[in-house]
Formats: C-alpha cells, sequence, structure tokens
C-alpha cells in the first residue's frame, strides 16, 4: 500500500505581469523519500519553493497538502505544516553559537527565573546531532566551522523548528553542496539519507547531477515552468536528465582541451603570503588552464582576491609578462588580470542596475562623447553581446537581479572576455549555474585560453577542474601539497590528493 504524501502539489500555477513561470504542475512527495528537483536556472524551482514558503502567492486552482491536510493559500506557516526551508546561503549568525543559531529560531529553553538555560540548550544540540552520528561543539561561534558543518547546524535548527520526532515532516533544500567540495558534499549526502529513514521527506534541488542521481529516490525535472518528467533515479541517467532539462541532447558536455607547448610564461607567482596563504608558487603560460583546488578551508579561495588586488600582499609576488604588478586593483587591471568572482551577487553584479549597465560600466567611457552618454550605441553593444553569450531573456533594460544565475554568469563573462584579459582569475565559475549555462561558459573558458590568456580557476568541483584544465595544484593547510602535469591530470587523482588532508587530520 503506497504511502500518502509528505506534501502534495496540484496544478501549481504562477503569473507575473501576464508571463506564466509555472504552470499546472503537480509534484507529490512520500514520507522516508528524498525527491530531486533540477531544472535549468529560470525554470521555475525557486517560484516553486515560493509558494511552498508562502512568499508568493500561487494562481487560482493551486492546491496544496502538507500531512495530508489542505493548506489554505498563501501558506501562512508552512513550519506549523510540517515544512521547513533551508535556502543556499542558510541564515546563520556567524557572530552567534551552534547553540544560540539552532535556538533563535524556535525558541530556548527556560531554567530558573524563566531565563535561558543554556545547559538545557546544550543537551539539545548535542542530542540532535548524535542522531546522525556527528560530533558538533554546542558553544562553537558558527563562523568558525567548516561549510559543510554550517548546513549540518541549519538542518539541525529545521528538526527542531518542525519538532523532534514528529513524523511526515518536509525539509526543502535549496543547492545545500553548491559551495562545498566532493568530500564535504558526501558527508551532507549521508545526513540526508539518515533524516529520510527516520521518516522525514526531503526536497532536494541541486544543479549537481552526480550527487541528484547518487541520494535521490526519485527525480522531477522542472522545463520552462512545466513538470516535464519524474524518474526513478535508480533507472534513469545523467544524460537523460539533462536531455529532459533542455528539451535537446546536450552531446559532449566539457570542451576539448588544446594543448600548446612552448608558450611564454604569462602571469608568475612567487612565495605568495597573506594569512592563511603560505608561500604559494606557481606559473601559468599563455593559452594554459590551471587548476587550483583543494578542501574547504586550505587556502586557494583567498588566492583569486590576492592576485587581483583586493588584499594587501607584499610587493614583486606577482608579475604579468614580466611586470611586477604591485597588489593595488589599478595595479592589477593595468596589466590586464580580472578576476570573476565566487559571490556574483555581491561582489561582481550592481543589482539594481540593468543588464546593460552591468555590461558597460567597466568601460563606460567608450560610450562617452564629451559629457554625454551615448545611450543607443550603449544598448547596441549590450543587445549585440547579449546574443554573442546566449544571455536569456535578451532584454538589455531587465534589472540584472531578475535573471538566472546562470545568465548574471554569462553577462559577467561577457563584461571580462570585452576587456581582452591577459590573465583571467576564475572563482568557482559555474557554481549554482545549470547544465547548459555551465556548459556555455566552459567552452567560454577554453576559448579565452585559445586566444592566448592564461586561466587560473579556483574550484572545489574535481570533476570540473580535471576536464577542464591542462595543470592541476592541490593545496593543503595554506601551500600547494602536489602538482598533476597534463598527463597526470585526473578526477581520482585531484580527490585522492585532496582527502589525504583528512586522513593526516585523524591521524593528528
Amino acid at each position: 500500500m503506497m504511502k500518502s504524501p509528505a506534501v502534495s502539489l496540484k496544478n501549481v500555477s504562477k503569473t507575473f505581469d501576464g508571463v506564466t513561470v509555472l504552470q499546472d504542475v503537480d509534484l507529490a512527495i512520500l514520507p522516508g523519500e528524498i525527491h530531486g528537483l533540477v531544472g535549468e536556472n529560470g525554470s521555475g524551482k525557486s517560484t516553486l519553493v515560493k509558494i511552498l514558503g508562502g512568499v508568493y502567492t500561487p494562481d487560482r486552482g493551486t492546491e496544496i497538502a502538507l500531512r495530508g491536510e489542505p493548506v489554505t493559500l498563501p501558506v501562512r506557516d508552512p513550519q506549523r505544516n510540517g515544512l521547513a526551508i533551508i535556502h543556499q546561503d542558510l541564515a546563520l549568525v556567524e557572530e552567534m553559537s551552534v547553540a544560540d543559531n539552532i535556538g533563535v529560531s524556535t525558541g530556548f529553553e527556560r531554567g530558573l527565573m524563566s531565563l535561558i538555560s543554556k545547559r538545557r540548550e546544550r543537551r539539545i544540540v548535542l542530542r540532535l546531532a548524535q542522531t546522525f552520528g556527528l560530533k558538533l561543539n554546542p558553544n562553537q561561534m558558527v563562523g568558525e566551522l567548516s561549510p559543510s558543518e554550517r548546513s549540518v547546524v541549519a538542518i539541525l535548527r529545521a528538526l527542531r523548528l518542525l519538532g523532534e520526532g514528529t513524523t511526515g515532516n518536509v525539509i526543502v533544500l535549496d543547492e545545500p553542496t553548491a559551495a562545498l567540495p566532493r568530500g564535504e558534499s558526501i558527508k551532507l549526502l549521508e545526513m540526508l539519507r539518515t533524516m529520510a529513514s527516520n521518516g522525514t521527506a526531503v526536497l532536494y534541488i541541486s544543479h549537481r547531477m552526480n550527487e541528484v542521481l547518487d541520494v535521490c529516490d526519485r527525480i522531477s525535472v522542472l522545463r520552462s515552468g512545466k513538470l516535464v518528467a519524474t524518474r526513478e533515479a535508480s533507472v534513469t541517467t545523467q544524460a537523460e536528465i539533462v536531455a529532459l532539462m533542455l528539451g535537446y541532447e546536450l552531446g559532449e558536455f566539457y570542451p576539448k582541451k588544446h594543448v600548446r607547448t612552448n608558450e611564454a610564461v604569462r602571469l608568475e607567482v612567487r612565495n605568495l603570503t597573506y594569512g592563511g596563504v603560505s608561500d604559494v608558487s606557481f606559473a601559468a603560460h599563455q593559452g594554459e588552464i590551471v587548476g587550483i583546488t583543494g578542501l574547504a578551508g586550505m587556502g586557494q579561495d583567498d588566492i583569486p582576491y590576492l592576485l587581483a588586488g583586493g588584499r594587501t600582499r607584499l610587493k614583486d609576488q606577482v608579475r604579468v609578462d614580466g611586470q611586477s604588478v604591485d597588489g593595488s586593483p589599478t595595479s592589477a587591471k593595468r596589466a590586464g588580470m580580472e578576476l570573476v568572482p565566487g559571490n556574483r551577487l555581491r561582489d561582481a553584479l550592481w543589482l539594481e542596475a540593468t543588464a546593460t549597465e552591468n555590461l558597460t560600466l567597466p568601460f563606460l567611457r567608450t560610450f562617452r562623447r564629451g559629457p554625454l552618454l551615448r545611450s543607443r550605441a550603449e544598448t547596441a553593444f549590450a543587445v549585440q553581446e547579449m546574443h554573442r553569450y546566449d544571455v536569456r531573456p535578451r532584454s538589455p533594460r531587465l534589472q540584472i537581479a531578475k535573471f538566472s544565475g546562470g545568465n548574471q554568469q554569462k553577462i559577467i563573462m561577457a563584461r571580462t572576455m570585452h576587456q581582452n584579459p591577459r590573465v583571467i582569475l576564475l572563482h568557482e565559475p559555474t557554481q549554482g549555474v545549470d547544465a547548459g549555462a555551465k556548459k556555455e561558459i566552459l567552452s567560454l573558458v577554453r576559448q579565452a585560453a585559445d586566444n592566448g590568456a592564461a586561466v587560473i580557476v579556483f574550484s572545489s568541483d574535481s570533476e570540473e577542474v580535471a576536464q577542464l584544465c591542462h595543470r592541476v595544484l592541490v593545496m593543503r593547510y595554506g601551500s600547494v601539497s602536489a602538482e598533476l602535469s597534463p598527463g597526470e591530470v585526473a578526477e581520482d587523482r585531484i580527490v585522492s590528493l585532496s582527502q589525504r588532508v583528512s586522513a593526516v587530520r585523524r591521524a593528528s
């Protein structure tokens, strides 16, 4: 006999200003099931989650039931109905302890004179963590935790919010592993399996197809606001899911490596030292793509910002085409070095501005005639670039915040490429983008290298690094612990070298 769904959606539709972004979506998630929800950026996933969370009111005719009970729309109190949503940013306060982050959303246990009982709060955290066989210090500041440990805290908070031991609960996780290296992701996926085995229904949203297939029981695919298929994960393939997402076969995913020999050194880094980075040296040649990777907190995430002048460093440590770059952003740009930051919303986009303004801001002077801006020429340029890089929708006056993550990243890449950089620093270049956009972005990276740039990719995605890069450096505790030459680059080698750090930690 089939279980009653923990959450049931029927005829879910949503229209904004006459544009339908969700149309008649039917979806049921069973207790104890991990159900994957996938689709391109802009396919309707975020809208569906916001309807479940009560942020959006769905169109008339929508029906939602939680724990078998119909819910009045819009959803007023999802937690009271057994549903919690964990967003990618986790909404944790780094300056507060683990126990305080878990208790602040649920209400603290009280002791004498109605004061907060720190002892009881610590006990609750330890009991929740023990359910998953985890060790977690309730008194540790969240800012001191690894990315995967922060995700654990957010999940424990959701479980407490819904009520420990309550059956039929639903937890929605939106891109929970987007910023995690493979090793850290595996730990989190194991936690989800334990959660499901205890009867919790999990809606798992991710662009990492290998993880979706690995952890999910069933996978539902959204395309252009419609549910096009639901498949059993055990009998489907990544190629099939991606084809359902896109509406066509993707073909060979990664661009071919074009190895060029005897090219001049374009970027030279000597003894780079600052904060968690110690004595890092490497070179990148013209036309070469170099990957720098490692487990979270090993120092690789600091290097692109040290090179681009975002943080203070010692002089004469970085040279581009033999010329010293003095550590300032101005010097880096003058040398032809461009950075694509990992956090595009915070560091790379002017969210209140249009697509055109975000495209042209670094070289706006080229559209001026005296004190006046040639707005027609600027818009024409934006239309041309949006067409060239297949940015959708092709609406140059649309606010950049209204584009999907993949299309935002294409705009950033278009802006970067237009400046003809000699050195391109890419920090997590495909994080949080769908398969189609990822393929296009990786092709742009390969094209930049073929045009003579030295490209440095700082990524936690070992598959991406292995398939894209000519050489790979693996970081350990702020220093380069291993280098893989072109003939040695392989995903299993990268994973193995990265995980040795964990083994050393356990041994010590």
